[in-house]
């Protein structure tokens, strides 16, 4: 079965939300995370063409689906409903925007919620973050601005010799 047929099954039993919490899990064998949906699969194999196909409430359902996730306790679905966003925002810089979605909104209740979770991130014990070598928390807190990337220090660079620098020590 297709990505998009199992999309299109699940919106037909009422649970298209799965698809973005990842109860249902859009992957391909070369995707990060291993157990998580790739945002990149979701966005180019469902919802792109369905949204193709006619079915343009898709953006306020997706808006909606993201916002409630964002709001939950949940680790697994705050990170779906930010990975959502993300994929949005590569999609749109690879693709173009068939439609726009402000998430301004969404980030800022992720936001709220990981800093009142912040110890859960921390300490999930689940494996659905085995791939990745951290925790939860550091995964989602740069997505919403609680943490800035550290800067890498550049290390100083060795001068080379060379066969001219040696012959002029000499």
């Amino acid at each position: 079965m297709s990505h998009l047929d199992t999309y299109k099954k699940a919106l037909a039993a009422g649970r298209e939300i799965d698809c973005y919490n990842n109860k249902i899990i859009f992957c391909e064998r070369n995707s990060f995370m291993i157990g998580l949906t790739d945002d990149r699969v979701l966005w180019c194999d469902c919802i792109l063409p369905l949204y193709e196909e006619g079915d343009h409430d898709l953006p306020n359902r997706i808006k909606q689906y993201v916002r409630q996730l964002a709001n939950t306790d949940d680790i697994v679905s705050v990170y779906g409903a930010l990975m959502t966003i993300h994929g949005y925002i590569l999609t749109s810089a690879f693709y173009g925007k068939p439609f726009e979605i402000d998430f301004s909104d969404c980030i800022d209740i992720a936001r709220k919620t990981i800093q009142r979770n912040e110890e859960a991130f921390k300490n999930y014990q689940g494996n659905k973050f085995s791939s990745y070598i951290g925790n939860p928390y550091d995964l989602v807190a740069e997505m919403v601005g609680l943490n800035k990337p550290v800067p890498q220090k550049a290390r100083p660079v060795k001068k080379k010799t060379t066969l001219t620098n040696s012959k002029r020590k000499k």
